[in-house]
């Protein structure tokens, strides 16, 4: 990259930017980040709500009209977990200004549009419009219905309730559908104000935008957020396991189980041996080079999917699996055999370095986009310094048959949750 610089706004606001005139594009991307909380079902709404509607903009048509006005920019949004804490993310790709038609300027306006849709969203009286709020309410329920027709995620989910139901990064996803459906405009509005208040910011841009016109548009956007009271962002590193735990749940399906797996690896921290963790994961269960791939389901064929990843944020490996009903033991068996192989350092040097060459090569290719450099960088706004996809590339590649080994010998099974099917119904 051209010029990375870093900026601190103001306690618990931060901007990163990225000056590159690699790409035809720009990218800014706005990460407000809360510990998970009583408000976490309202800010699922609010994620939605303040991506279809804003004080300047109230319906879906004028709010439209103005992204399309900045050349066609597309405006992205989204919520995800950062280990125990929550991430509400707004992003918007639009074509640099070198290449308007008429020699305009439209990318301080696109920065404008993103803080506004944020501090001056579509409320009044202490709440917000209730036509709008009903609106993306049904949506986030219909969106929280529809999650339970993807089977694989599905079950991914109910592990992680299950397993970490002592963690706040075990969701009840009962618990979250049910208070969506209580919340009012007066507790959207109410949730709002508290995330203003208590979110670490945290601002990411990639292009030609200007550094001095994102400072200072930045410094205007923490300003107008008042009685700042900011929240720690920590997670809970369990590091151990006693038994396995054992779950099975059945849900009308087709013949296709899912059979998810959670793993502690012993990670204290997100950068405890993280790159050798990396590595060891993927040798285990990543590519078409790895463990699970190359035994369990090529040579075995005792499931049609089977991979392991690795969270970095709460030290946990999770393994899934699609296998037939019938598969269950012998392919739970032969995954727990194949963590053994990890641990007794009986994987090939073939697979280390072909997982070493495929992880490096992909962190050099996430580069290859405004929007890849933004999230590389964004993934790393609690760092205690900021380093490059060489650099992180250079780090995997480092990684030692016995760091790996390690690894693997610190990693413990937790749960194992099997969601079995009966009857017909969608994969």
């Amino acid at each position: 990259m051209s010029n990375i610089k870093y900026n601190e706004i103001a306690e618990g606001f931060r901007l990163l930017c990225v000056n590159t005139d690699k790409f035809k594009t720009n990218f800014i991307n706005i990460d407000l980040y809360a510990p998970i909380g009583a408000d976490l079902p309202a800010q699922y709404v609010l994620t939605t709500l303040l991506a279809h509607t804003s004080g300047k903009y109230p319906t879906f048509k004028s709010f439209n009209s103005k992204v399309e006005s900045l050349y066609g920019a597309s405006l992205d949004w989204l919520i995800s977990n950062y280990g125990d804490n929550i991430r509400l993310s707004f992003s918007m790709e639009l074509p640099d200004d070198r290449f308007a038609l008429y020699g305009e300027t439209f990318s301080a306006d696109a920065v404008d549009f993103m803080t506004d849709i944020i501090l001056n969203p579509f409320c009044s009286d202490g709440k917000f419009d209730e036509t709008a709020a009903a609106r993306e309410i049904r949506f986030t329920l219909e969106d929280l219905e529809a999650r339970k027709n993807d089977k694989r995620a599905y079950a991914l989910s109910r592990l992680k309730q299950l397993m970490c139901r002592n963690e706040k990064y075990g969701v009840d996803s009962e618990w979250l559908e049910n208070e969506v459906r209580a919340l009012t405009p007066e507790r959207l509005f109410e949730a709002y104000k508290n995330l203003l208040s208590e979110a670490q910011i945290v601002v990411t841009a990639c292009g030609t935008l200007s550094e001095k016109m994102l400072v200072e548009k930045m410094s205007d956007f923490a300003k107008s957020i008042e009685n700042r009271k900011l929240k720690e962002l920590t997670s809970e590193f369990v590091t151990g396991a006693n038994d396995i735990r054992y779950f099975n749940e059945t849900m009308e399906m087709m013949n296709q189980s899912k059979l998810v797996i959670g793993l502690r690896s012993g990670m204290k921290n997100d950068t405890d041996n993280y790159y050798a963790y990396r590595i060891m994961t993927d040798v285990f269960g990543g590519g078409p080079y790895s463990r699970l791939f190359t035994n369990v389901r090529e040579k075995l064929s005792l499931c049609y999917y089977c991979s392991a990843r690795l969270v970095r944020q709460k030290g946990i490996i999770f393994v899934q699996s699609g296998i037939e009903n019938e598969n269950y033991q012998k392919a739970l068996g032969e995954i727990f055999n194949q963590l053994s192989v990890m641990k007794n350092g009986e994987f090939t040097d073939e697979e280390l370095e072909s997982s070493k060459k495929a992880l490096a090569d992909a962190y050099c290719g996430v580069l290859d986009s405004p929007g890849g450099v933004c999230a590389f960088f964004a993934s790393q706004c609690f760092a205690d310094e900021i380093i490059t996809g060489e650099e992180e590339a250079k780090a995997l590649l480092g990684v030692t048959r016995e760091d790996v080994i390690k690894c693997a010998q610190n990693t413990v099974i937790d749960s194992v949750y099997l969601l079995s099917g009966e009857g017909n119904g969608d994969e």
